[in-house]
């Protein structure tokens, strides 16, 4: 009988465990433009923008570019009561970059084409 209630748990934590990235898992990332003007993109090199990821509330989530890009703050960020987290991305160079939400059981990711940024403060001037 001990032998049953032993596996029993184990069978238990296991399904527990394997159930719990379901939950886990981040259903967007978005990119907030800002107020940025030019020809070529709506992104701008050395400019801040908003990134937002949706995941369900308690959760942790990261984010980093796939090219030379930094993030503000750079650690895990806590998922609020709202399923929201965000930070601010700062592209670093020019081209396709691709910014990744990533937690736990799941990834989300999205493309970006990124200009030549002239910060103005107030805005963003993007040349091609």
């Amino acid at each position: 009988m001990r032998a049953l209630c032993t596996t029993g748990v184990a069978v238990a934590a296991v399904l527990a465990i394997a159930a719990a990235p379901a939950g886990a898992e981040i259903t967007g990332i978005t990119v907030e433009p800002g107020i940025s003007s030019g020809s070529s993109s709506p992104y701008g090199t050395g400019c801040a923008y908003t990134v937002t990821a949706n995941a369900a509330p308690g959760e942790y989530v990261s984010f980093y570019d796939s090219q030379r890009g930094s993030f503000d703050p750079p650690w895990a960020i806590p998922v609020g009561p709202s399923g929201i987290a965000t930070a601010i991305w700062t592209p670093q160079e020019r081209g396709a970059h691709t910014l990744h939400a990533v937690q736990i059981g799941g990834e989300r990711s999205v493309r970006v084409e990124v200009g030549t940024g002239i910060d103005l403060g107030i805005t963003c001037l993007v040349l091609p």
